[in-house]
């Protein structure tokens, strides 16, 4: 299993390993560092790896998988999956602060940040701002032929659009880079290996039918789509391959989806696969056994304490079995579409996609000047700072600064005039959305702190209790703090009304709320 000295804490990068898997022997293709957080993978039965700092201290040690797993859903129901002993497939682990190599199977690993998208290679299909902080789907296409390359065009954008109208993506697309890699094949269709072996096509990325024995299950080579997408958009975070054929299917796993591009099941079916692979969520139907819920945020081991207790009685919310598995429960009888084929999220998995959203970037605030360290304060001397903010689409995003805790300003900008006394200034970022109830890993919040030097402003006199200097146009006074400076000319600083308090209150509510589950 895998185990973290710093669990509690979130990191601002993740190591994303591509691992080839051959009949239980493990080897590492490639190693990233990414953008953000991951949740801890479930355990694997492999060789094991080590995250380490520069001193060689072990930060972090997990067994790696030597199985994938795939499934599909099923138009009338149900679904299907297969254990897959042989193919690459992608882990992401944290890592955390001060990691310099990983070890594995006697070799130090070092890990560099993905490069820029290749140009030409990668189009654009929505471009909201560097790969690095954003959000990267990447979709590519088998089947079509050179000349069919514009319905491959239409697909994604019709799928896209599908997409992005479910919530919570339709929200967030401010936060999504989607980019379309067009590469021809040589014949179009797929391959159905199952039903008819000698119908085999020769595709970009070989996808087929009957993968593991199941009819409607495709598969792909897993070399050729990983090594495809990491060449074209390396920083990528989920990876949808449309498979240009008739016929009904599709596959969910962790390192990337595939789904036919027909009606009337087509954009369905690439929106419940991509819950897995961008997401992170399980199956809500049931593989016909049992199995363990680690890892799991829609499954839970047990009925009458599930680990969405803050959602229970919201919208049908309770613990059904099954949940991928015949022993584990999911959070709602049938209003997911990890469990049937329909357009919404239940809200533990919607909460869980705004929260995986939130963890494949940055941070909340990705950016602030003057970088954060020391300002030194003097008389009728400004100082501007200003944050650069990822959020919803709606502007709901709440930032607010404060000094020793008194609120002094909103805003993404804000102007520290003169003198002040106080020991640090201090700003808030928070997503209020009613769509997270529990943020344990703290993804969809963010700070940034700079300390007060104000050894060079004028003593405050210990009689002047609030009477000095009130924060300019609010009316109150700034005070307490470092004692060796006092503020002189502190107009400018405001003081916000209700919008702190509200923001206060939330992350209150949330903290309960965690502590209660």
């Amino acid at each position: 299993m895998i185990a973290l000295l710093l669990s509690s804490f979130a990191f601002a990068e993740s190591l994303r390993l591509t691992i080839e898997i051959q009949d239980g022997a493990v080897q590492v293709v490639d190693a990233q560092r990414v953008p953000g957080q991951v949740q801890a993978p479930p355990p694997g039965d492999g060789p094991t790896l080590t995250v380490n700092d520069a001193a060689g201290r072990a930060l972090l040690t997990t067994r790696l998988p030597t199985t994938a797993l795939r499934s599909v859903i099923f138009p009338e129901g149900g679904g299907a999956s297969a254990t897959l002993t042989r193919g690459q497939l992608v882990v992401e682990l944290p890592w955390p602060d001060g990691a310099a190599y990983a070890s594995f199977d006697g070799r130090a690993l070092r890990p560099s940040p993905p490069p820029p998208p290749a140009p030409g290679v990668a189009v654009a299909v929505q471009s909201a701002g560097p790969p690095e902080e954003r959000l990267d789907l990447v979709f590519l296409g088998d089947g079509y032929t050179e000349s069919q390359l514009d319905t491959f065009a239409a697909d994604v954008d019709r799928i896209v659009a599908y997409l992005l109208r479910v919530e919570p993506y339709g929200a967030y697309t401010g936060l999504f880079n989607i980019w379309r890699v067009d590469q021809a094949s040589d014949e179009s269709g797929a391959s159905h290996y199952e039903s008819n072996p000698a119908d085999v096509r020769d595709t970009a990325y070989g996808c087929y039918y009957g993968c593991g024995g199941i009819d409607r299950l495709i598969c792909c080579d897993d070399d050729a789509v990983l090594d495809e997408v990491r060449a074209a958009v390396p920083g990528y975070d989920g990876v949808m391959v449309l498979v240009n054929d008739p016929t009904y299917g599709g596959s969910g796993g962790f390192s990337y989806a595939t789904s036919y591009t027909a009606d009337p099941y087509g954009s369905l079916v690439a929106a419940h696969e991509l819950g897995h692979s961008l997401v992170g969520l399980w199956d809500e139907y049931s593989y016909g056994t049992s199995g363990s819920a680690q890892g799991a945020p829609n499954c839970a081991k047990d009925g009458d304490a599930p680990q969405w207790s803050a959602w229970l009685g919201e919208d049908g919310v309770d613990a059904f079995k099954p949940c991928s598995y015949t022993n584990l429960y999911r959070p709602t009888n049938d209003a997911c579409m990890m469990n049937t084929l329909q357009d919404d999220y239940c809200p533990v998995c919607r909460e869980q996609a705004v929260l995986a959203i939130y963890g494949q970037l940055p941070g909340v605030i990705y950016a602030e000047s003057p970088a954060q360290g020391t300002l030194t304060l003097a008389p009728d001397v400004d100082h501007s700072l200003s944050v650069s903010t990822l959020g919803p689409d709606d502007g709901s995003l709440a930032v607010v600064w404060d000094i020793d805790g008194k609120d002094v300003g909103e805003g993404a900008e804000f102007t520290l005039k003169g003198c002040v006394t106080g020991a640090a200034l201090r700003v808030r970022a928070l997503d209020p959305t009613a769509w997270v109830r529990v943020d344990e890993a703290g993804v969809t919040s963010d700070e940034r702190v700079w300390s007060l030097d104000t050894t060079a402003c004028p003593p405050v006199a210990e009689d002047s209790g609030a009477g000095g200097d009130s924060a300019g146009g609010g009316g109150d006074s700034v005070s307490g703090g470092d004692k060796r400076g006092g503020r002189c000319g502190c107009a400018g600083l405001t003081a916000p009304g209700g919008l702190s308090a509200a923001i206060l209150a939330i992350l209150v509510a949330r903290r309960r709320r965690s502590q209660l589950c």
